[in-house]
């Protein structure tokens, strides 16, 4: 093991409240002289918000140690010359993007804004992506953590734009490829030497296996025993929290 990849959200946090532990295990990491990063599917935020975010928690955290789908959303509009955008974003989210571009965009970038999903905006989105548009998902979660259980993600909004229109989105967050390489690129090392670290089985565990990381699912945040038992894709370690990784690593994989 040369390095570990990290969720946030609902690894080191729920809401606005720390799980405990996640400092002290950062803390050992750095210790032991074990580099690593946070990939993150959030798309609310810019990298440099997301810091004073995690800051204002009581987690240390750098920007360079972050890879959003945000941050991947900007990448790649700039590689593909991407400039008229549609940008369903939250405000806070546009800060490193283009100007946004309601009409006539040559790309839709989709990433979470909460409740202001309605038939008026999908409406609105799937005739410009008829007209042309490309769908850009910033990642294709169908449902996260919220305060009061499971809520719907903003991939379960481009599934019905897919469907609707007969158009794949290009995906820019976990679980792709692309993303995980982006993310071991930060290491000088091959990506089997990687731990991936989550909550959830799809976006972290089968995207990180499928690059031959070694993944460990937490039971906190999404995590739910029924969905783990009943599915195909089986992590590679189990932990109760982030609080019990120093001690799995010591156990478990040199």
């Amino acid at each position: 093991m040369k390095g570990v990849l990290f969720d946030l959200d609902g690894v080191f946090y729920v809401e606005q409240q720390l799980i405990p532990g996640g400092i002290a295990c950062l803390d050992w990491l750095r210790e032991q002289g074990i580099p690593y990063r946070f990939v993150t599917n959030n798309t609310t935020l810019s990298r440099k918000n997301l810091v004073a975010k995690l800051k204002g928690l009581g987690l240390p955290v750098a920007e360079h140690e972050i890879i959003s789908a945000n941050y991947a959303g900007v990448l790649l509009l700039a590689q593909r010359n991407l400039k008229r955008c549609r940008l369903v974003l939250r405000p806070e989210a546009q800060l490193d993007y283009p100007p946004n571009c309601l009409e006539h965009p040559d790309a839709i970038v989709i990433g979470d804004i909460g409740n202001r999903w309605d038939y008026d905006l999908l409406n609105a989105l799937m005739n410009q992506v008829l007209d042309g548009a490309e769908i850009i998902a910033l990642h294709k979660g169908r449902y996260h953590e919220g305060a009061s259980g499971l809520v719907l993600d903003s991939g379960a909004f481009v599934a019905a734009l897919e469907h609707a229109t007969g158009k794949q989105a290009i995906v820019v967050g976990k679980p792709t490829q692309t993303f995980f390489e982006l993310a071991s690129h930060s290491f000088d090392c091959k990506s089997d030497e990687l731990v991936m670290v989550g909550d959830d089985l799809i976006n972290d565990v089968k995207g990180a296996q499928q690059m031959g990381m070694y993944a460990i699912i937490v039971q906190t945040g999404k995590y739910r025993k029924a969905l783990v038992d009943g599915s195909s894709i089986q992590p590679d370690g189990c932990i109760s929290s982030i609080k019990e990784l120093p001690k799995y690593l010591q156990n478990r994989i040199r």
